[in-house]
């Protein structure tokens, strides 16, 4: 086989100081400075016949219309096939706001708390960071390798009378590996590390109004860091995030936890690889693979959030005890009916807006892209995947290491189990798919992974 090649690039998004900050939807006050830089870093292997490029990007999402521009631009300038193309944004819940579904038109309007020309100019930063990695590309041998690290924990407990709420689950299913691969000169000397793990970027907190990348940036930083020689070059490490849809850190708040967590999981990630044998050959290949997703039917949930909020009006215009505390009691109760309603309500109009959506068949069409690289492979899910999911698709024999890249070319939101629909819960009145979507993906995912390894 021929000789492998590998190339990496970071460019800097550089947002303006002073945005709306995405992630927390009780978030009060706008961006106060940089913390750290948010930036798209990039690698691309080539086995002398076939290329892929993987990106991880410092901001909360990137949806489909814009990975695509990205990848289109990348595929025009360079030998990378559009389909060959990974886009995954880290989730960092301290990015700048933007549309993540759509570069703004030259005649939009202003929009607060945003910058419209840095919107615009985003696309192609990300893919001027994939094309310099193609334009770097040298002779390169691969480690891969894992590692254990404790951060994420479930964040789905079961309350007294079957609620769920977004809390610490201790005895719930999380995924504690740390999936790595590097790239490496003849000399020895690092070219790029490819980060995986499973967990929110939120140990930073609705407090922070600070661009940063949470606690990845922090495991980034280490393992160049502890792999550069003293005079030599800085390799370039790339983080996505896998399947971490219920994965919350277990510690949260500040600075300070982000970096001891951060820095503790980049140290286990380069000690692995320093134990792990090299591979001077490997075979690469890609697919790209559509998916069509039943949406969930809102018709009886709807018709009894109308009833319950024409229930509480009627209280409400029938009350006659002045303005004592049960015309609050009214008033509160009406307004929790109209929030139930109008949450519903988004999620349909959501639908009736989205261009990936057929409405007459209910369904919504995206994609995954799976890549392997020899005996490694890349699941890459466009959206918030289940933990229990990833490791459904983790559990194949058919590849010796599996990694689930999460928020890549797209975002559908969350992807929860089939099981997790009859409890509710955050992530479950949010999302948008059908139950058993889940389950659609992975198998489609093992399907590939099949075909690909035959």
């Amino acid at each position: 086989m021929s000789p492998l090649y590998a190339g990496a690039a970071r460019v800097k998004l550089d947002p303006p100081a002073g945005l709306a900050m995405l992630g927390y939807g009780n978030r009060i006050g706008r961006n106060a400075g940089i913390h750290d830089d948010l930036a798209a870093q990039a690698l691309v292997l080539n086995d002398g016949a076939n290329k892929v490029a993987i990106a991880g990007v410092d901001v909360l999402a990137i949806g489909i219309r814009i990975a695509d521009d990205i990848r289109e631009r990348v595929a025009a300038s360079t030998e990378i096939p559009a389909d060959s193309i990974l886009v995954c944004a880290t989730h960092t819940h301290s990015a700048p706001a933007f549309n993540i579904f759509a570069t703004p038109r030259a005649d939009a309007k202003p929009a607060e708390g945003r910058d419209l020309e840095w919107e615009r100019a985003l696309p192609e930063k990300i893919a001027s960071a994939i094309i310099q990695a193609n334009e770097n590309l040298e002779p390169a041998t691969l480690r891969t390798a894992a590692s254990q690290f404790t951060l994420g924990i479930n964040r789905r407990l079961m309350r007294p009378h079957r609620q769920i709420q977004l809390a610490a689950n201790r005895s719930g299913r999380a995924d504690a590996e740390v999936s790595t691969l590097g790239a490496y000169r003849a000399d020895g000397t690092p070219i790029t590390f490819l980060m995986n793990y499973p967990c929110h970027g939120v140990v930073l907190c609705e407090d922070n109004l600070l661009y940063s990348r949470d606690w990845p940036g922090f495991a980034m930083d280490e393992i160049e860091t502890a792999a550069t020689p003293a005079g030599g070059p800085r390799p370039i490490s790339i983080f996505i995030q896998g399947a971490t849809g219920n994965i919350d850190p277990r510690s949260r708040g500040n600075f300070e936890v982000a970096e001891e967590h951060g820095r503790a999981m980049g140290r286990g990630a380069f000690d692995a690889l320093e134990h792990s044998p090299s591979i001077t050959d490997a075979r690469i290949a890609s697919r790209r693979i559509a998916l069509n997703l039943k949406l969930k039917d809102l018709t009886a949930e709807l018709a009894i959030a109308r009833a319950c909020a024409d229930q509480t009006q009627t209280s409400l215009d029938n009350h006659r005890g002045g303005d004592g505390y049960q015309l609050k009691r009214l008033r509160d109760h009406h307004a929790q009916s109209r929030a139930a309603l109008a949450a519903l309500e988004a999620l349909e109009e959501q639908n009736r807006r989205d261009r990936r959506v057929d409405m007459t068949r209910r369904e919504l069409a995206t994609a995954m892209t799976v890549v392997t690289v020899g005996n490694l492979a890349i699941v890459g899910i466009p959206g918030e995947l289940f933990v229990e999911l990833g490791l459904a698709i983790k559990a194949t024999p058919n590849f010796a290491r599996i990694v689930v890249a999460g928020y890549c070319n797209d975002l559908i939101g969350y992807i929860p189990t089939r099981a997790a629909y009859p409890e509710g819960g955050y992530e479950v009145d949010t999302a948008r798919i059908a139950a058993g979507s889940g389950e659609t993906i992975v198998d489609t995912a093992l399907s590939a992974l099949t075909l690909m390894r035959a």
